[in-house]
């Protein structure tokens, strides 16, 4: 799992470049409840984080409206997790937890 999450991107932007959103999840297991609505929360945070700086590279025409950008990045990082911890992640309940308002 460590090696699994030295990533969670947000990567290269087409319209410039942006620095990578990163989310510590080294010390979670996937599926264990509690510790996928903690990486939810840690993804929403750096979600939050990464768009107050950059959200105009990822959503030039979002309109002033943060929330464009914080869903696109938690999208893009729950995409970076392997299938099966998806899977699990899923099934423990953080994808519900990760698209709370």
């Amino acid at each position: 799992m460590s090696a699994l999450m030295g990533m969670m991107m947000a990567g290269l932007l087409a319209t410039g470049i942006a620095p990578d959103m990163r989310v510590d999840a080294g010390d979670l297991a996937m599926a264990r409840p509690g510790d996928a609505a903690v990486l939810a929360e840690r993804i929403q945070a750096a979600s939050r984080s990464w768009c107050a700086r950059y959200r105009s590279l990822l959503t030039p025409n979002d309109v002033g409206m943060p929330s464009v950008c914080e869903h696109e990045m938690k999208r893009r990082a729950f995409y970076q997790l392997p299938r099966a911890q998806r899977r699990l992640f899923v099934q423990a309940g953080g994808r519900r937890t990760l698209n709370r308002p």
